[in-house]
Formats: structure tokens, sequence, C-alpha cells
């Protein structure tokens, strides 16, 4: 099986969505698919595939098995939205011309040309798009109807139901959680030890990892910080954005909070065995309104990592996450709630170790190897409704 995955994201990043194709690529090729990675390039560039993949592979800890094709896309200074269809339009043209099986990517719109063509695609989401954007319902009706139309793919139930519920035939829908690389399983780093190996100072410590931005409940923790100053909040992530700068001046003054910047794979594991509680906002924001989280991925490292999880009582959260047996799950947008769960998870350390340990049982099964093999019958069953 030969599948050509599209994407008009500049690589490496340090985007989660890249960061969650990339590893499911690896996983699709260690599987022993023929897997095309058709990706923009700057025109002026170093364009020599095997470098790019060793940057790849140096930035994301992945394997990275899959065949790079670069294109070298008109990026110009125009807005981000025309650079980024020109560059999902030229890579969906080099992936075609090499007549793929199928054709897999996140980027909808340039794509269509494979169903001009004939040739089967696949689409992947993780956002709810038919929830978020009502005019988008009959479109992806359509779109979904369609004669070479594969299949969708999503992160979550929340997204399939609405997906379905909207006019998407449900055979043509999957749910394929995310993952983590499985040798994170072999992995127990004691946390005051982890802490030591990174510099960080020995105290009661709590960590997110991801976008740092306001936007996505930040907030809240800062308010924890404040009123919990026996504890330290370490913010992991890419500290050099406009967002992240917001979350820099809120924590001004608070001297236990900490910014590490973006971490390599390696360092990023390390990180989330060094912590007491792993933590997701526990806010309706980033879900209900904007609509830019829905069961994040760093939900799957943290499992692995068989440390106490925090996170709101949310209906993406509950699919994975259950209160008091595998994770503890608050009040959304309650700053007392939060505050209190986490004196509370502070100040028990074997309940601390129950719940990560049910965590990383449960993580157990939702490798990305795992993943990739769910993909596989995907592709195969809907391949063989095609024909």
């Amino acid at each position: 099986m030969r599948v050509a995955f599209v994407t008009d994201e500049v690589l490496p990043s340090t985007g989660a969505d890249t960061i969650q194709f990339i590893n499911a690529l690896s996983a699709l090729a260690t599987r022993g698919v023929d897997v095309d990675l058709v990706l923009p390039i700057e025109p002026d560039a170093q364009g020599e595939p095997e470098a790019i993949r060793a940057r790849l592979i140096e930035h994301y800890g992945a394997a990275c098995g899959f065949r790079v094709v670069p294109v070298r896309a008109a990026l110009t200074d125009l807005p981000r939205v025309f650079t980024k269809l020109a560059a999902g339009a030229l890579g969906s043209a080099r992936a075609l011309s090499a007549r793929p099986d199928l054709v897999h990517t996140r980027t909808l719109l340039p794509s269509l040309a494979a169903l001009a063509v004939g040739r089967p695609l696949f689409f992947e989401t993780y956002r709810p798009l038919t929830r978020q954007f009502a005019a988008t319902r009959p479109v992806f009706r359509t779109l979904t109807r369609a004669r070479a139309f594969g299949g969708l793919v999503v992160h979550s139930n929340v997204a399939r139901d609405a997906f379905v519920e909207d006019g998407v035939a449900s055979d043509r829908v999957v749910t394929l959680y995310n993952g983590f690389t499985s040798s994170l399983l072999d992995r127990a780093v004691p946390a005051p030890q982890a802490r030591a190996q990174l510099g960080w100072v020995e105290a009661p410590t709590l960590v997110y990892a991801g976008r740092l931005s306001l936007a996505k409940g930040l907030d809240l923790f800062i308010e924890a910080a404040r009123r919990l100053p026996q504890a330290q909040l370490v913010l992991v992530g890419n500290a050099e954005t406009d967002e992240a700068r917001a979350v820099q001046a809120a924590t001004a003054g608070l001297p236990n909070v900490r910014y590490t910047g973006f971490l390599s794979a390696q360092a990023l594991d390390l990180a989330h065995q060094a912590a007491d509680v792993l933590l997701i906002p526990p806010s309706r924001k980033p879900l209900e309104q904007d609509g830019t989280t829905v069961l994040p991925i760093k939900t799957f490292n943290y499992m692995a990592a068989g440390r106490a999880i925090l996170a709101g009582d949310l209906v993406d959260a509950r699919e994975l996450l259950r209160d008091d047996d595998n994770a503890v799950l608050v009040a959304p947008d309650d700053v007392d709630a939060l505050v209190s769960a986490l004196a509370a998870l502070l100040a028990d350390a074997p309940r601390r170790a129950r719940l990560g340990a049910a965590a990383r049982a449960l993580a157990a099964t939702l490798t990305w190897d795992h993943r990739a093999a769910r993909l596989v019958e995907f592709y195969a069953r809907r391949l063989e409704a095609l024909r």
C-alpha cells in the first residue's frame, strides 16, 4: 500500500499538529506501509530529502522511516491563508503524479484534486468542524459521499459524533485516538531524580506542556500558582511567540513559575516524569468556544509518564480519563475547585501513585503502533468498499 500524506506546513515546527502526523506516519512506515510525506519548502531552502528527514528525526525524536518529497512552494509575503493554499495545491499535484493508492491529508481544499482524478482521499481532523462552522455541513455531506472519498479520520468521539449527526455516513468516519512512543513505557524515573537531571528546584511540581497561550486556559494555572506558593508551576513550550510573552507578563512577580522553552522529545519525556501532577487546562473555552483543543495530544504522553493528571470534567477528557480512577477531573473554570484539588493531590503521594499507575495501564493500549494498525485496517476496509 502506498500512501501520500500531503501537508502545507513547513517543517520542522513546534505545532502539535505536526507532532501528531510525524509520529503517526512514522508508525505507519514501521508497519511496512510505503509512505510519502509531501511537504513544502522555501524556494531557497536545502531540498535534499535525506537532509530534511534527518532534521525531522532530530526535532521530533521519531523514526521517520517514510520517504520525504519536498515541493518548492511559492511561499511569499502574502497572507498565510494564500501561501498555505498554494503549498497544499502544489503538494497535491506532486503526490498525485506518483499515483499512490490513496492521498491522506489534514489540508482539505487543495486536496480535492484527488477526488477530481478518482484517487481515494482520506481527510483527517481533530476538530468537530460541522459544529464549529455550520456552513461546512452541506460541504462535508457532499464531500464524504463522493465516489472516491475514502474516509474521515478524527481524534475523538466528540468529533465523530458531530460529523455523523450532521450527515456524514457513519461507515466513512472513524475515531483513532492519538498515541505516544511505546518505549516510554520502559522508562520510569522518580520525579526528584528527573527534576535533578533537568536542573529544576526540588519542590512539589506541577507541569503543563503545550502551547503557551492564555486562550488555552493557562490563566487558571497562574492563579493556582499564586495561591499555592509552596509548589512550582513549570510551563513547557515555545516561549518566543507573542501569546507566550503575554503568559509571561501575567506571571511576572511569581517566583514559583518556571519556563523551559521548547524541549526536544527526550527532554520533554523527562519533564513529564519530573512532575508530581501533569496539567490539562480545566477550561471550557478551548473546547466549546474556540474549538482549538479536543482531547489534546499531550494527554497520551501524560498517561504514559505514569504521573497523576488533572484535567477539566469535560466531554472530551471523559473519553479516556475517569475521576479518581486514572485522573482528577475538576469543574471547568472554577479556580477554587482547581486549587483545592491540587492541594489535596500534592498532599497525598499514595493517591498520586495510584492515579498515575492506572493512567499508564490504559496508555499501554494507546501507542502510535496500535493506532497505525487500526488506520491500516480502516484504509483497507474503505478501499475495498470503493472497488
